[in-house]
C-alpha cells in the first residue's frame, strides 16, 4: 500500500514549512483516495480520507483533515520528489462528475517495508481544480528541491581532467610521455629564428577609401530618412518604444523575481539565528550564576534589538487570495494567529488593533492586506478553534488582540498592587503619615507596559469590578483604590 509521511501542525493548525518552502494554492473540500490496496498514514490506512484540504507547496503536496484542525488527526503529506507522473482523470459518460486529479508515486523505503509504489487520487468536490492542476504541474517542472547551484566542473573526474589535457597536447602536438616532451621542448629551443612577418596586403588608398565611407554614410542617412518618414516611419518607432518598454520590463520582472529569491533566504537565516540564540539562551541559564550576569550585561541590548528585528522580519510564504481562494480569510486568520504570539511578548501581552494592521503588513512585505481582512481574521479565532491568541472589544468599542494567558484578574491584580504602594508625604508634619497612591492613564501604562489607550480600558474595566474608584480632575482622571466596600463592612456605633 501507498503510506504517506505525518504533518507537524503550528497552534493554529497551519503545517509547517521549511526555510525555503512556499505555500502555491490550497483547495478545500478535497478527498485523498488510495483505491483497495489501501493507504495514508501508517497507524491509519484507509481507503479514502475524505473532506479534508488540499495544501500544495514547492516541496510537498499535504492533506489536512480538516474536521480534527487544530489538530493533526489523519493529515499526511508527500513529498514530490515521489511523483513520477500526475495526470486528470477523465471523466465517464454515465460516472460520477467528480473532478480527479492521480499522481503515480514512488515507495519510500524509510515507512517500512509495507510502503510500495501506487496511485493517490485527489477528487475535488468544491471549487474547479485547474488552477491546483496547474501549480502542481509547475511545481514537479520547477523542482525546488532539489538543488541546482552545482559548483563549475563539479561532474568532472580527476582522470576525466587528465583525459582531456593528454588529448589537448596530442591535438597540438606535444608528445605524452615525458622522455618525448622533454626531446621536444629541448627541439624546440634550438629552432631558428621566427621568420620575418608578411608583407601588409593591397588594398583601397586613402583617398578612395574616404570616398566609400561618404557615399556609405548618405547611403545610411538616406535609408534612416525614408525608415522615419510617413505612416511607416510612426510605425517604425512605436516598435522601437514597444521593444524598450518590453526589455525594460523584462529587467524589472527579473531583479524582482532575485530579490523575493534573497528575501526568501534572509527570512530562513533570519529563522536559524532565532534558534540559535534561544538555544544559547537555554545553555547561559544552565551556566554559573556569576557568568551569567556577566554574559547578560553585556549581551542585553544586542539581545533586545536583534528581536524587535526578529519580531518585524517578514514572512517567508504570506497567504494570498490567488493561493487560498475560498479559504483565504480562515487561512489569514490561521497565520495571523502564529505570528502574532511574538510580537504580543513585545508589547506587553496586548495590541490594539490598528497596531496589528500595520505590524502585520509590515510583516508581510508586498502582500498587503486589508483592515477589514484583519478584523474578519481576528474574529475567527474562536470558531476556528485558536487558543493562543484573542480578539477583545471593550466597552468603549476599542479593538484588541491579546494573548491567552492575560486575564481581568491578572490585570486588576496588577493594578491595586500598583496603587497600594504607600507614599511618604514631602513636609514634617506628615512625614510619619502615609497615604495611597493615585494612578491615572500614564502610570497605569507604565505599569502594565502597554499604551496609554489600552491601559485607560484596563482601569474602567477595574472600576466596573469594584476594584477602583474615580475622582476625574479639571487636569485629568485619577483612580484610587476603592475602600467603599471597607466603610460599608464597618459597623455603625451606637451612641
Amino acid at each position: 500500500m501507498l503510506l504517506l509521511e505525518g504533518v507537524a501542525l503550528t497552534d493554529s493548525g497551519r503545517p509547517v514549512l521549511a526555510p525555503e518552502e512556499l505555500e502555491l494554492r490550497i483547495l478545500e473540500k478535497t478527498d485523498a483516495e488510495f483505491g483497495e490496496r489501501r493507504g495514508g498514514l501508517v497507524s491509519a490506512p484507509d481507503e479514502r480520507y475524505r473532506g479534508g484540504i488540499a495544501f500544495l507547496t514547492t516541496h510537498r503536496l499535504i492533506w489536512l483533515d480538516q474536521p480534527a484542525l487544530p489538530s493533526p488527526g489523519r493529515s499526511c503529506s508527500l513529498h514530490l520528489s515521489r511523483v513520477t507522473s500526475a495526470s486528470p482523470v477523465p471523466l465517464k459518460m454515465f460516472g460520477s462528475r467528480t473532478k480527479r486529479h492521480a499522481l503515480r508515486c514512488s515507495a519510500n523505503g524509510g515507512l517500512g517495508p509495507s510502503d510500495e509504489a501506487g496511485e493517490l487520487r485527489l477528487a475535488f468536490r468544491g471549487e474547479s481544480p485547474e488552477s491546483f492542476a496547474r501549480c502542481l504541474d509547475d511545481a514537479l517542472a520547477n523542482r525546488a528541491w532539489r538543488n541546482e547551484h552545482d559548483p563549475p566542473n563539479s561532474n568532472r573526474t580527476p582522470n576525466q581532467s587528465a583525459t582531456t589535457q593528454t588529448q589537448t597536447r596530442n591535438e597540438r602536438g606535444v608528445p605524452s610521455f615525458p622522455r618525448g616532451r622533454s626531446a621536444y621542448d629541448a627541439a624546440a629551443s634550438r629552432s631558428a629564428p621566427p621568420p620575418p612577418p608578411p608583407p601588409p596586403p593591397l588594398g583601397p588608398s586613402a583617398d578612395q577609401r574616404a570616398t566609400a565611407a561618404a557615399a556609405e554614410r548618405d547611403r545610411m542617412t538616406s535609408a534612416t530618412r525614408a525608415r522615419h518618414a510617413g505612416v511607416g516611419g510612426a510605425l517604425h518607432r512605436q516598435k522601437q518604444e514597444a521593444e524598450k518598454d518590453e526589455r525594460v520590463l523584462g529587467r524589472a520582472f527579473t531583479d524582482m523575481s532575485e530579490v523575493m529569491r534573497r528575501a526568501g533566504e534572509l527570512v530562513a537565516l533570519a529563522e536559524r539565528f532565532a534558534t540559535a540564540t534561544a538555544r544559547k539562551s537555554e545553555k547561559t541559564v544552565g551556566s554559573d550564576p556569576s557568568n551569567e550576569e556577566r554574559k547578560t550585561s553585556e549581551n542585553d541590548a544586542a539581545s533586545m534589538e536583534m528581536r524587535e528585528m526578529l519580531v518585524s522580519l517578514g514572512i517567508a510564504s504570506p497567504v494570498t487570495k490567488a493561493s487560498a481562494g475560498a479559504l483565504y480569510h480562515r487561512q489569514l486568520s490561521r497565520q495571523l494567529a502564529d505570528w502574532l504570539p511574538q510580537a504580543l511578548a513585545q508589547n506587553g501581552g496586548i495590541l490594539a488593533l490598528p497596531d496589528v494592521f500595520c505590524l502585520f503588513n509590515r510583516a508581510r512585505g508586498a502582500e498587503l492586506v486589508s483592515p477589514e481582512d484583519v478584523l474578519k481574521a481576528c474574529q475567527l479565532w474562536q470558531s476556528l478553534g485558536i487558543k493562543n491568541v484573542q480578539f477583545r472589544r471593550f466597552d468603549s468599542g476599542v479593538l484588541v488582540a491579546h494573548a491567552a494567558d492575560r486575564s481581568d484578574d491578572e490585570v486588576c491584580a496588577a493594578l491595586m498592587s500598583a496603587t497600594r504602594r504607600k507614599n511618604r508625604g514631602d513636609d514634617a508634619s506628615s512625614r510619619n503619615e502615609t497615604v495611597a497612591s493615585r494612578m491615572d492613564a500614564f502610570a497605569a501604562s507604565e505599569a502594565l507596559g502597554v499604551p496609554p489607550a489600552i491601559a485607560r480600558e484596563y482601569l474602567a474595566m477595574a472600576e466596573g469590578h469594584g476594584i477602583l474608584c474615580r475622582d476625574e480632575g479639571p487636569d485629568t482622571t485619577w483612580f484610587y483604590p476603592n475602600k467603599f466596600a471597607e466603610f460599608s463592612a464597618v459597623e455603625p456605633r451606637v451612641g
